[in-house]
């Protein structure tokens, strides 16, 4: 990296915006720029909350600046941040009833958009969608598959927390670092088992949608990692 861009991406940390948020550029990295993707993916724009600021982020950028009217340098400053934080989700075809609630990455709160996938259960927006693709394709083969869970509040993951601890309740997350409260993780009812039906069709399957079974023992237990059809 030369100089100048080795100025470029420490700078970041450094600018402070009117906005409260730092001024971000390609060659950023941390929560900030994880908060910035997932409010990119948030509307619609297929790229990785990792909190790198690469090429695809900045491309993303650039097309969310030009889609408002904004300069589309890729340089997220205070009018950039306002017009991420301003809107409901601008993708079309997400399903109504989205709402927008603090999430967690490593402790760290940021704002997403969620919207319901059945039985009072929310993803977020992009696991939401492809989440409701799978269960689409999946009704097409023969196998119902449902939410039994999705995004949770600090406060419903205290408290699963609390009853993990007291060996009351199943696995569960220190509060402010488990997937669901970042909206991307959920169980799937219906699985039934390993070695069943639904079982087999997600193991086939679902990596097309995005979804992972990333819990050992826990047949259930399905996260967004990004990408898909949807």
């Amino acid at each position: 990296m030369t100089t100048v861009s080795a100025t470029r991406a420490a700078q970041p940390t450094a600018l402070a915006a009117r906005s409260g948020e730092p001024t971000l550029r390609e060659g950023a990295k941390g929560a900030a720029v994880t908060q910035l993707q997932n409010l990119l993916r948030n509307k619609g724009y297929n790229i990785a909350a990792d909190g790198d600021f690469g090429p695809k982020t900045e491309a993303a950028v650039k097309k969310f600046q030009s889609s408002k009217g904004l300069v589309a340098d890729g340089i997220v400053g205070p009018k950039t941040w306002a017009a991420l934080k301003g809107g409901a989700v601008s993708n079309p075809g997400t399903p109504a009833g989205g709402k927008q609630v603090t999430a967690y990455v490593q402790g760290r709160p940021s704002t997403i958009t969620v919207v319901p996938v059945g039985n009072g259960k929310y993803l977020r927006a992009d696991a939401a969608k492809n989440f409701k693709a799978m269960q689409a394709a999946a009704s097409r083969a023969g196998v119902n598959l449902t939410a039994n869970s999705g995004f949770r509040s600090m406060e419903e993951q205290k408290v699963l927390y609390q009853k993990y601890l007291n060996g009351t309740g199943n696995l569960a997350a220190k509060p402010g670092y488990s997937n669901h409260q970042n909206g991307i993780s959920m169980d799937i009812g219906n699985v039934g088992g390993y070695n069943t039906k639904a079982y087999n069709w997600l193991k086939n399957n679902a990596s097309k949608y995005g979804f992972q079974n990333d819990v050992r023992g826990e047949f259930w237990h399905w996260t967004y990692k990004g990408g898909g059809v949807a």
